[in-house]
């Protein structure tokens, strides 16, 4: 009898182990191919910073409705937005990025979020959103048209 407890026990423990061994696996095939694949030099290149881990965001689905399944860019409009951070809005929205504004109905909720990932200060910030609608990151300034459609061109292969 007692064999046959220490042959369950083993048989219980390896099924854990194979189990624990098979989910570690899975979040780093997820990670792998879920994550841009740009090296480290070609980020800083490209004025690039990411998270360490991506953090969802409120739904503005009504603000970004033509970006799903692609990485693109927010920024987050001051609740003072002088005439200077008006042409900022005005040229990041040319160069097709989102402007989410504090009439919109996420901006309370995606403030604090930025606030708790450390972005406190996002005036003048490009922030970087994956594919799955969640902050993934920044980019540095200086911004020019070129600097970001480059960045979103790598990002988006």
């Amino acid at each position: 009898m007692k064999r046959k407890n220490n042959s369950t026990a083993a048989w219980i423990f390896t099924l854990i182990a194979v189990a624990g061994i098979l989910c570690g696996l899975s979040e780093s095939f997820r990670n792998y191919f879920e994550e841009p694949h740009l090296s480290e030099a070609k980020q800083a290149e490209l004025n690039i910073s990411l998270l360490p881990e991506a953090r969802d965001l409120p739904d503005w689905s009504t603000v970004a409705s033509n970006k799903k399944g692609q990485w693109y860019g927010l920024l987050v409009q001051p609740a003072l937005c002088d005439a200077i951070c008006q042409g900022e809005v005005s040229t990041f929205e040319a160069s097709g990025q989102v402007v989410l504004r504090p009439a919109d109905s996420a901006y309370q909720k995606t403030t604090a979020l930025l606030s708790k990932v450390g972005y406190s200060d996002t005036q003048g910030l490009l922030l970087l959103v994956n594919k799955h609608n969640q902050l993934a990151g920044n980019i540095a300034p200086p911004y020019t048209v070129e600097s970001i459609h480059k960045a979103f061109t790598a990002l988006n292969r």
